[in-house]
Formats: C-alpha cells, sequence, structure tokens
C-alpha cells in the first residue's frame, strides 16, 4: 500500500495505490498544514501504508524544501515510514508520462501559481534539484511574484495573481475570457520557449486552472512561436488528483 500526497497552495489531495488509485480525502492546505506531518502519521498508521510519496507545491533540492512561496508555514516531515518528498510539478509530470505514454514529456500545472516538471526517457529530471520553475522565469515588469522576485511569470498568470487584481479564475476559464488576456500570451511564449529547449513529445497541462483549459486553443497559441519542426503533442489532463497519483510513483521509482 502506498501513498500519495499533493500539498498544494489550496489543497491537500491524499490518495492511495494497491495496483489500482483510490482518492483517500481532500482537505484545505490553510485547515491542515500546520500539523499535516502528524495527519500523514495518522494516515499511514490507518491505511498501513508501506511508503509514502509527498508532492509539494515548493522548490526542492536533495530532499530539503528550500522555498514554498505558495505555502505560508514552515514544514518537515518525521514520518514512520519511508517517505520521499517530491516537487509537485515533478510529480504531474510523471503521472502524465505514464498516463499518456511519452516517455519525454513537459507537465505544467496551473492552480494557485505555475508549476512545471520535466520526464526524460520516462524518469523526473531535476538537475540540481530545481530544474523546471518556468513560472518563476522573468517576463518582464516590475510585479512582484510570492517568491520575492519581480516580473515573473507567476505573478502574472494563475489563480494568486488573478484573484489579486480582482479576477476569478474560474469565472476567467469558464467564460473564455483568460484567453483574452494578454497574460495568457505570455503564458503560452513561456510554453513556447520552453518546448524549444527541450524538444519533448508532449507538453501536459493540469491544476485547477490549466485542467480547465482548452487543448485546441493551447495548442494553436504555442504553435504560434514554434517552427514546424517542433510538432509536440498538447495534452490536457482533468485529473484533479493527478499529483498525488504521481506522488506514489515517484516513491516507487
Amino acid at each position: 500500500m502506498i501513498v500519495g500526497v499533493d500539498v498544494g497552495g489550496t489543497n491537500v489531495d491524499v490518495v492511495c495505490y494497491d495496483g489500482n488509485f483510490k482518492h483517500v480525502a481532500t482537505y484545505r492546505t490553510k485547515d491542515v498544514v500546520e500539523n499535516l506531518n502528524d495527519l500523514l502519521k495518522r494516515i499511514a498508521r490507518d491505511l498501513k501504508a508501506e511508503k509514502i510519496g509527498i508532492g509539494f507545491a515548493g522548490w526542492i533540492r536533495k530532499g530539503r524544501i528550500l522555498k514554498a512561496p505558495n505555502v505560508k508555514v514552515s514544514i518537515s516531515f518525521d514520518l514512520p515510514v519511508p517517505f520521499r518528498v517530491e516537487n509537485d510539478a515533478n510529480c504531474f509530470a510523471l503521472y502524465s508520462s505514464h498516463e499518456l505514454g511519452f516517455e519525454n514529456l513537459m507537465g505544467i500545472t496551473v492552480g494557485t501559481g505555475v508549476g512545471s516538471g520535466v520526464v526524460v526517457e520516462g524518469k523526473i529530471y531535476r538537475g540540481r534539484g530545481l530544474a523546471g520553475e518556468i513560472g518563476h522565469w522573468f517576463v518582464g515588469g516590475d510585479r512582484k511574484c510570492t517568491c520575492g522576485g519581480r516580473g515573473h511569470l507567476e505573478a502574472y498568470f494563475g489563480g494568486w495573481s488573478f484573484e489579486s487584481r480582482g479576477m476569478n479564475p474560474r469565472e476567467l476559464v469558464e467564460s473564455g475570457k483568460i484567453y483574452d488576456l494578454k497574460d495568457f500570451e505570455t503564458f503560452c511564449l513561456c510554453v513556447a520557449n520552453a518546448v524549444t529547449l527541450l524538444d519533448v513529445e508532449c507538453v501536459a497541462f493540469g491544476g485547477r486552472i490549466g485542467g480547465a483549459l482548452s487543448e485546441e486553443v493551447l495548442k494553436e497559441r504555442i504553435g504560434r512561436y514554434l517552427m514546424p519542426e517542433f510538432d509536440t503533442e498538447v495534452r490536457v489532463i482533468k485529473d484533479p488528483l493527478a499529483v498525488a497519483k504521481g506522488a506514489c510513483l515517484a516513491v516507487m521509482e
């Protein structure tokens, strides 16, 4: 029995895996984050878990959380079974690779913020640990990001950015107004640049906002900035538990 946990800026999702995935629970991050370690201990005991994979919305190097811009509480884990803490977008990318059957894939999550992970030949590519953070690419301007930097992509595109400017993310997506934003065009340009750098087979989108975007619109807008030789597939993963499932796969990797 493997337990997978997605610790995001808004929600904490828990699944278990014994050959099949099963949703265990979903909590509001703000309600459980201060006692998250105790909660996971209890879940591990109740489910008789052998391992726990934790997909965490933060910058992780050698298992240590360096920064978590969208999770406002310092967290450390001390669990009774073997566990692994992995960047949440890396978990999403790994799950997408397994689900879609592409060994070379970039996964992009858009929820509270913007995350991205890279899978090369079926395995997560980490660099020194922080590879794939396109949400913190500099795109211009002086708008402050939650990480402390300025002019980052995430400062213009994503849940907290929209809300800080009086826009409702769900309404933006459901109405289609998100596609008219200059910030959406900037987002697509960043994705296209990443595709040109990596030449992956597929870019998969997920998360509360990313999982609700149109594949057709994404493919057309990203394609505007690509040479025709870059024929990368564009897929949208609508599974809200994708990160938690990917955390199960990561701890088994």
